[in-house]
């Protein structure tokens, strides 16, 4: 597949977002399928992971990626720290709620940061102008999809009662088209993919010379990032 890291030659480092969000499919599928509180953490906890990752790879714009640089070695153990305290943490408060606000802000963060980066920071000057907008246009679809996940999911559970009649008349299979919840989830997951793309991209461009990637497209109209030269780092 085109738009895996290693096909295109790309650092490592990236590969641990793709196994971040593997990882939070895996778990929300336990979840779902067990509704035990070890499989809810296997969903939850890797959403914080992710998110850290995210922002790790948006603060170390340092040009190179080894982890030569005191910035990248900083932001490493800082990212583990944060991890591991909330991981302890949420697992003696099992409060759903702090969660969510924790979750939130980081998303919060990451989205403060590519802003910053693309607008206001003189290191996100090193990424021309054209390459910027297309940067922002992917996370902003990622954040519309999400948004639209959001409405359908929120739709689905005030008009559930509605729905369920509706999905008894239509009977099976059509009536997976009315599971609001389930599209909850492809809509997320094809708006998180867009925004590690467009993040995957941008730190590309900062820590590397932006002329070396490009976008492209598959077949099925996902973005990729395409390494030019195809070197290894």
């Amino acid at each position: 597949m085109k738009f895996v890291p290693r096909g295109q030659y790309l650092p490592y480092r990236f590969i641990l977002g793709y196994i971040g969000i593997g990882l939070v499919g895996l778990g929300s599928f336990w979840f779902h399928a067990t509704l035990q509180f070890q499989a809810q953490l296997a969903d939850e906890l890797p959403m914080i992971y992710v998110t850290t990752t995210t922002l790790w790879l948006l603060f170390d714009h340092d040009s190179g990626f080894n982890f030569k640089s005191p910035r990248t070695r900083l932001l490493t153990v800082a990212a583990v720290v944060f991890n591991t305290l909330f991981t302890w943490s949420y697992y003696i408060n099992r409060n759903p709620v702090y969660h969510q606000v924790v979750f939130g802000g980081l998303l919060f963060s990451i989205a403060f940061r590519i802003y910053y980066l693309l607008t206001l920071s003189p290191v996100g000057q090193r990424v021309p102008k054209d390459k910027r907008r297309v940067i922002a246009t992917l996370f902003g679809s990622g954040v519309a999809q999400f948004t639209f996940a959001f409405v359908l999911w929120n739709l689905d559970n005030i008009f559930c009662d509605t729905l369920t009649r509706w999905k008894v008349n239509v009977g099976w299979p059509l009536a997976f088209l009315l599971e609001g919840h389930s599209w909850w989830h492809v809509f997320t997951a094809s708006g998180t993919y867009f925004k590690f793309i467009g993040i995957q991209y941008l730190a590309l461009c900062l820590k590397d010379d932006h002329r070396n990637f490009t976008l492209q497209y598959s077949r099925l109209g996902l973005p990729y990032v395409q390494r030019i030269d195809k070197r290894t780092e």
